[in-house]
Formats: C-alpha cells, sequence, structure tokens
C-alpha cells in the first residue's frame, strides 16, 4: 500500500507534462482558398461589345433620360411626376434583387434587353419632345403608361449594367476588366449629358409644361 501510494505523484506529474505537451502542440488546420469558378474565358471581340453596349446604353439612361424627367412627366399631372421618382430609384434594388438569381446572361440576352430598353428609353424621349402636349396627356391611362415605362426602363438598364459587370468579371481573364467597365459607364454618362445640356439649355427644344395653366386645348 505504501508502494502504491508513492507512485501516485509520479503518475500525476507524467499526466500533467503529457497535457501541457498536448496543449502547446501545434495546430495545423488546412484552409482552401475559395476560387471564382470561371465558365469560360472571354474573347477580346466580345468584351468590346458588352462595353459597347454599356456605353450605349449608360448614355440613354443616365445622360438623355434624367434631363428630361419634368418634360416627360409633368404634362401627365404633378402625382405621375411624384410617383415616377418613388419608383423609379427603387429599379435599382430590384436589378440588385435579379442578378442574384441569374448573374450573368448570354450575349444575345444582353442584346435583346438593350433594344428592349432603349425602345422604352427612346419612347420616353419622344413623349418629352412633345411637350407640353403628348399623346395621351392629362388622362390617368398615360399616367400609368409613363410610370410603367420609366420604371422598366430603369429596371431593364440597370440589370444589363450588372450583368455585364458580373460576367467581365468571371470571364474577362485580365484583371483589368472592371476598370474597364468603369470606364465605359463614364464615358456613356458623358457622351449623354454633352448633347442634352446643349438641346435643353442651348438651343431649347424641349418646352416645360407649368403648373397651374391650362395646355392642350381641343
Amino acid at each position: 500500500m505504501a508502494d502504491a501510494a508513492e507512485k501516485n505523484p509520479l503518475n500525476n506529474i507524467k499526466s500533467s507534462i503529457e497535457i501541457q505537451q498536448h496543449e502547446t502542440f501545434p495546430m495545423n488546420i488546412d484552409i482552401q482558398p475559395t476560387q471564382l469558378q470561371h465558365t469560360s474565358e472571354m474573347s477580346f471581340s466580345t468584351l468590346i461589345l458588352l462595353l459597347s453596349l454599356l456605353v450605349f446604353s449608360g448614355a440613354i439612361l443616365i445622360g438623355c433620360l434624367q434631363p428630361l424627367i419634368t418634360y416627360s412627366l409633368l404634362p401627365f399631372g404633378q402625382k405621375t411626376f411624384y410617383y415616377t421618382s418613388i419608383l423609379s430609384p427603387l429599379a435599382y434594388p430590384s436589378a440588385c434583387f435579379l442578378s442574384f438569381r441569374w448573374p450573368t446572361i448570354t450575349t444575345r440576352t444582353t442584346i435583346v434587353q438593350t433594344i428592349i430598353g432603349v425602345s422604352l428609353c427612346i419612347f420616353i424621349v419622344c413623349t418629352a419632345w412633345q411637350s407640353p402636349c403628348p399623346w395621351m396627356a392629362d388622362t390617368l391611362y398615360g399616367s400609368i403608361v409613363m410610370v410603367t415605362t420609366w420604371f422598366l426602363a430603369t429596371l431593364i438598364l440597370a440589370y444589363i449594367r450588372i450583368a455585364i459587370g458580373n460576367r467581365i468579371k468571371m470571364e474577362w481573364i485580365d484583371e483589368k476588366g472592371m476598370f474597364y467597365f468603369g470606364i465605359s459607364t463614364e464615358l456613356g454618362v458623358i457622351l449623354g449629358t454633352i448633347p442634352m445640356f446643349f438641346l435643353v439649355n442651348i438651343f431649347q427644344i424641349f418646352v416645360e409644361r407649368l403648373p397651374c395653366q391650362t395646355y392642350c386645348k381641343i
């Protein structure tokens, strides 16, 4: 019994040393970084096409439409302008939510959606050019058409910009792809804003509809 009692302290010392060795032993954890899954490499001609569509859509949506918002909406009433100013900005987060489901689209789909979005923008420009008495002015149907057209045009072209950016980031092998994306966006804004400045402020081809006045007498 005495020998057993004397061996216990040695066993305790060994166990404590083993515990300390296990605690101080480095833990090797292999962490593999996640990589983007590149579906395919984008050709240079495809990149130029997508950037051209980006410049064109940016020139129409941001450069041309924004100076014409009062000319295209006020002929349909103050409420039309109010609802459009609320719903049109909501198209941008809606486009972001769509990009969660469909991050990228094919080149053919991009071209088709660009044609649809630009066609809606051309309709808005024609309506602004007919101000103060455009087609269906001072009617409920005209107000619904204009609010819907502004929302859809903004939604489609905003989603195209996001889809093009995602595709360039995933498929273009050069790291400067997003730099080209940003340059194309700003170039489109400049190309759309400068002509509209001269058309609106210098040549004054658009006529604003003033409130509390009677227009469009039959």
